[in-house]
């Protein structure tokens, strides 16, 4: 039961923070990789996504083909909400007297501060 919760829970982590249409480009991917696959037999999914996905250019001039794969674009439209539920404003109407309040800080000179070398084991030789 708590595995089926966490695939739930998952499922809506991807849903909410990832575009829908890069989740309807995902056959396009499966589509791409079996042309590449028919190509070269050798050809893992490892590969291929390392191929589109880390390398610069895979050299094989279908770049409008790779640009239709998921997460190749950014999609800036996309809008997040932010919801509070039964958040309510509170309003202070109190009228408080300021008194400024004043605090003398001590003026530091070089001279007042310790020297961490004088009172160290390891100190330095005197002449």
């Amino acid at each position: 039961m708590k595995r089926i919760a966490a695939y739930i829970l998952l499922f809506i982590f991807f849903l909410h923070n990832t575009g829908f249409d890069q989740l309807l480009r995902i056959p396009m991917l499966v589509v791409h990789y079996k042309e590449h696959q028919q190509r070269n037999h050798q050809l893992s999914i490892t590969d291929f996504l390392c191929i589109h996905y880390l390398l610069p250019d895979d050299g094989d001039n279908d770049d409008d083909r790779d640009m239709q794969l998921p997460y190749k674009t950014i999609d800036v439209n996309l809008l997040h909400h932010a919801f509070v539920p039964l958040a309510k404003s509170i309003t202070v109407n109190r009228q408080s007297q300021h008194m400024p309040i004043a605090i003398n800080y001590p003026v530091l000179r070089d001279y007042h501060l310790p020297e961490p070398a004088l009172s160290s084991l390891f100190r330095p030789p005197r002449a």
